[in-house]
Order: structure tokens, then sequence, then C-alpha cells
């Protein structure tokens, strides 16, 4: 029913041209437009696969004609090859390119010869024990050594054997030469040589035994332990080498690590010279006269405790002075000449002497005499304090100059 005097509603809204079968037609269009694009790019990819394909196949093809080409002439290289080391092969640094087995051992035992010779070492802190191959029985096994170079140029696959041979590319031989020893003998030497690795430390001291100074440098204390020594060698000589670096346990340095003497005496009864030197290079050397058996001058390490010029002698009590004057003073009829250096042991002194026919002999009552002129050059370089070595003779100095006097 209809109410009289309204008015009917009218709807305003309104719709595009063809409505929503148009908009259905427009989607439709788009999507078919998109299949079409993505059909074209695939074929496109299809087309460059394809060439990538046909150049492979036409490179794949050009590679097996020249390897077919190829391959007789290197099998045939290969077979003619058997029984001998490929081309720039080498065993230990010596070349055996294209040489039989019986060829590279005869070459090997002239090319190692220098290294088959080389003792066995131990060493440590500068200090060698050596032996001889012949005492352990130390050979080259050059017959086995061969042997297995030649294994190890052929034991791989015969297209690795034909590309080293075309590119001249030998496989790596780099191995130690084989050897042979005696085990007893060897482990006999090391024992031997550990009594005097193992040691206690030593201090520096200026070794005067020879009849020469000689500084005698410090050196620790050292303890090593056989089986680890043993064993170093072991691994050495299996590597074809023959130095061994003795592994230590413990050291122990030193208390005195340095000889700190300047200028010193040494007095050789033996020679009868007297040798000034500064630590150990001889700055002068003088001919002097000694004591005799009767009355022997004092041997071992003294010290400088006084000094005189023109000295006055003194009667001791001694017995060739009984009939002496309890005192001379200086001039000519001194028995001290002019200059006078008195030592700490047994009232020795060095001292001048008119009594020219003395010098070179033993005949003193235990001074050391000298030239009036020598003695004068020397008292400018003597101190108190200055050390006086007096030894027996060159190689038997009468006490041992490693350790400190007993005065010190």
């Amino acid at each position: 029913m209809t109410n009289i005097g309204s008015r009917p509603t009218i709807n305003t809204r309104r719709i595009p041209p063809g409505g929503r079968g148009h908009r259905r037609k427009v989607r439709r269009s788009g999507t078919r437009s998109r299949f079409f694009d993505t059909a074209l790019r695939s074929l496109v990819w299809f087309e460059e696969q394809k060439t990538s394909m046909v150049i492979l196949l036409i490179g794949g093809a050009v590679l097996l004609v020249l390897f077919l080409g190829f391959f007789p002439f290197l099998l045939a290289a290969d077979a003619s090859a058997f029984g001998r080391f490929p081309e720039g092969a080498s065993i230990c640094g010596v070349e055996v390119g294209n040489l039989t087995k019986e060829e590279a051992r005869a070459k090997c035992e002239r090319g190692l010869s220098e290294v088959a010779s080389r003792p066995l070492e131990l060493k440590v802190d500068g200090e060698v024990w050596a032996i001889t191959p012949a005492e352990i029985g130390l050979n080259i096994d050059y017959a086995k050594m061969v042997d297995e170079a030649y294994a190890r140029a052929w034991n791989v696959n015969i297209l690795e054997r034909m590309v080293r041979r075309f590119f001249e590319k030998p496989r790596s031989m780099d191995f130690p030469p084989v050897v042979t020893y005696n085990n007893q003998q060897v482990q006999a030497f090391v024992e031997r040589s550990m009594s005097s690795i193992n040691c206690s430390p030593r201090n520096a001291y200026m070794d005067v035994s020879t009849g020469n100074a000689l500084i005698v440098p410090a050196r620790d204390g050292r303890k090593a332990d056989y089986k680890q020594v043993l064993s170093a060698t072991e691994k050495v000589l299996a590597n074809g080498e023959r130095a061994v670096d003795i592994p230590l346990t413990k050291r122990t340095p030193p208390k005195i690590k340095d000889v700190t003497i300047g200028k010193f005496i040494l007095v050789n009864q033996g020679a009868h010279t007297l040798s000034l030197y500064d630590r150990d290079n001889l700055l002068a050397q003088y001919p002097v006269c000694v004591g005799s058996p009767q009355y022997p001058t004092v041997i071992g390490e003294w010290a400088v405790v006084k000094t005189e010029k023109n000295p006055t002698w003194y009667n001791r009590g001694s017995t060739w002075m009984e009939n002496m004057p309890d005192s001379i003073p200086p001039g000519p009829g001194n028995p001290l000449g002019t200059r006078a250096i008195t030592l700490n042991g047994g009232g020795v002194l060095i001292h001048g002497t008119r009594d020219t026919w003395s010098i070179g002999r033993s005949v003193s009552h235990g001074c050391i005499r000298m030239y009036i002129g020598n003695v004068e050059q020397l008292f400018e370089h003597v101190y108190i304090g200055m050390p006086v070595y007096i030894i027996k003779a060159s190689g038997n100095p009468g006490f041992d100059c490693s350790k400190p006097p007993f005065w010190k």
C-alpha cells in the first residue's frame, strides 16, 4: 500500500557502462597476456640452453678426438718407460730420471757417499759426542731405498702416469735415506755419553794448566733421561739424519757466569817464565829464576799484597839467613834489587836481582827473581789484589785451577 502524499524513493548511484560483466572481461584479458609473456620467455631460455648444449657437445667431441689421437702415443710411451724411473725423478737429491733400478742404485751410492760417512752426533750446549758409522753398523740400504722410490713412482693409475709424463711433472719422491744400524751398539753409545751429558754446574774460571791463559766459560748443570735421548737418536736415524739435539729434563745455572779478572801474572816454574796477561791476552813474558828443590816456590793461586820501590831487605830468620844482617837498605848490595812485589803465599816475593846468572834456573830460596829492567817494567802494571798463578809446569799445574784458593 502506498501512502497518499509521499514521494517514491529513487536510487541515484550510477552504474558504469558494462557493469560487473565488463570487469570480468578485463581480468580475463590480463591473465592471458601474462601467460603469453611467460611462455615467450620460456621459449627463449630453452633456445639458449639448446645453444649451450650444442657448444658443450662440440667441445666434448673435440676433446675426445684429441684424446683418442694422443692416447696411443701416451700409451706406447707409458709401456716403453716401465723398468726405468720417470723423467725428472730424484732420490734424496740424486737425479735418477730414465735410469734403471740398478743404475739408480749405483748413482745413489756415489751421490750419497758423503752422507753415509757422517758420524752420529749427540749435541747440547756446544758439546758434541760422536761415533763413526762403522762403530754402530750404520749403513744406507740403497737397494731398499731404490725399490721404494721405484714403487712410489709407478704406483699410480695409468691416466695419471701418462699425464705426468706428458707435462714432465714426475711424482714427488722426497724421503730420507733408508738406513740400518746395530741397535745394541747405538744403545751402548748413548749410555756411555750420558755420564758426560749429565753434569753439575760449572763456574767460569781462568785455566792456566797448559801454561797459557784460557777463560773457561760457565756451564749449566744438566740432567737428561736415557730413554728420551735414545728415542730422539732413533728418530733422527729414521729420518736419515745424523745430528741429535739432546732433550734435557733439568738445567741448573752456575753461580759465577764470567771471569772478572783483568791483568794478572802467570809464573811457569818448569819453563822459568813470568807472563803478564790482561784476561786471556798475553801482554809480556820474561825469564825468571824460581825456587830450588830445597826451597821450592809455592804453587797455587795467590794475590799481590804489597809493592815497594827501592825496598829494604829484612832477615826473617830462615836457616840460609843465619850469617846475614838484620836488614839491608836500598842500594847495590840489596838482594831485592829496585822493586819488590809481595804475595800472600809463603812470603814469596817477585823482585829484581843482580845475580843475573841465576835467571832461567831453579836456584832461589823460594822467591821469583827477575832482571832489574824487567821487574821495573812489570811493576808499572801491578796493583794490590792482582792475581798471581804459580804452576809447576805446562800440563801439570800442581793444583785445580777451576776451584777457588783456600784463602778466598
